[in-house]
């Protein structure tokens, strides 16, 4: 793997195009097993500054005064976690890449967004993706676009214009798209685009079929696949997408998929069998908003756990939930429910690596700027090392 200068990565960022994914973009493993690696990931970091006026100045004349009010109560949490305790956890996830680390991945809301100007909005990537860069240095950064990476005017086009031709510099291959695929050794990494009107679902079953050949399938999306049953917010998860969205999982789980995914600002884990496979989900959470917000707390676990959210939430986003609501998500739990054999929701935040091998696939959660791991989530493993006394959430570091 060559290394990239800092003067040549800003140069990508500034100009570099793409021509299209195909089947033959691949990371080149500096290992010669390249079946066993490595990633740095990183759950949501809702990058800002510690001065809220500094990317929002113009804010307020650019959304009504709740709205602006409502989002600002964001700005002021993320200039705390951005004086001292993100670049803190940043740090301890550099000190975490080992001889094997092949890239970095983040999970999208990486910056807040709410500029209200594209130049703004594109300044703000870019002192995040230099951040990464210090952090990561040579290894390539992948990141998938979330909805605040979006949020604000002019910030779409300004995403759409800047990001994959980062992607592309990174990951040395052509991107064009938010959803992208491409290949770490035998594996297949595949990158969606959640937000409405987004994903391109053609492009996505497509890029599912030619991963027939990989060892594992990793979807990596913003919002969750596997709803937890507290929002409508998941990948295909307007109701008018729903024949999209049951179509995705029969396929998703044909390829027996793990998922990667964010947004939630908690720390879940789902496996799943469906009739055509097994679907395993890990939801990964950085939004370190106090110090004691590092501790896993865990709230549900077991399958028999699955769906309570729905009927426990009285109130989402500061309101009532509807009975229409309430209606919606225990309609949800009632459909994924038969499915679910093991499920875990936590609060946490922190940061992970995940480790990919022949024998299994696992995260390890590092809380906060920890550098030796709390907890270890066993997403797959083979029969042969499996224990049936062990339930693979229950292992310890």
């Amino acid at each position: 793997m060559s290394k990239m200068s800092r003067r040549d990565f800003l140069g990508l960022m500034a100009g570099a195009a793409g021509a299209g994914w195909h089947s033959g973009c691949r990371i080149l493993n500096p290992l010669k097993d390249a079946g066993t690696y490595s990633v740095a990931l990183l759950g949501d970091t809702h990058f800002d500054s510690t001065d809220t006026k500094k990317y929002h100045a113009e804010y307020l004349t650019d959304t009504s005064k709740a709205r602006y009010e409502l989002h600002l109560k964001e700005h002021v949490r993320n200039a705390d976690m951005w004086a001292d305790r993100m670049p803190r956890l940043l740090k301890a996830s550099g000190a975490c890449v080992q001889s094997d680390t092949a890239f970095a991945l983040q999970m999208g809301d990486l910056v807040q967004g709410d500029c209200a100007n594209p130049a703004v909005h594109k300044q703000m990537l870019a002192d995040m993706l230099r951040r990464a860069k210090d952090t990561y240095h040579e290894l390539p950064f992948v990141t998938v676009v979330g909805n605040h990476d979006i949020r604000g005017t002019g910030a779409l086009k300004a995403y759409d214009e800047m990001m994959p031709p980062v992607m592309a510099a990174e990951l040395k291959c052509p991107v064009t798209e938010t959803t992208f695929a491409f290949r770490q050794g035998p594996d297949a990494y595949i990158v969606v685009d959640f937000n409405a009107p987004r994903p391109d679902v053609a492009l996505l079953k497509r890029l599912l079929a030619e991963s027939a050949d990989a060892r594992y399938v990793f979807v990596v999306s913003h919002g969750p696949a596997i709803p937890n049953c507290c929002g409508r917010w998941f990948l295909l998860g307007n109701p008018k997408y729903d024949a999209n969205r049951r179509e995705i999982r029969s396929l998703m789980a044909a390829r027996n998929a793990i998922v990667l995914a964010g947004h939630t600002h908690c720390l879940e884990y789902y496996d799943c069998t469906f009739p055509e496979g097994r679907i395993t989900q890990f939801v990964a959470n950085s939004v370190w908003t106090s110090d004691d917000a590092a501790k896993l707390t865990v709230r549900d676990e077991g399958a028999a756990m699955y769906g309570r959210r729905a009927t426990a939430m009285k109130r989402r986003y500061g309101r009532e939930i509807s009975k229409t609501m309430r209606a919606s998500l225990l309609r949800l739990a009632d459909e994924y429910r038969p499915y679910v054999k093991d499920y875990l929701f936590a609060n946490a935040a922190g940061h992970y690596r995940l480790e990919v091998s022949d024998a299994r696939v696992a995260v390890h959660f590092f809380s906060g700027d920890a550098t030796s791991p709390t907890r270890t989530f066993v997403l797959r493993q083979t029969q042969t090392v499996a224990s049936s006394a062990e339930r693979p959430v229950d292992l310890l570091a």
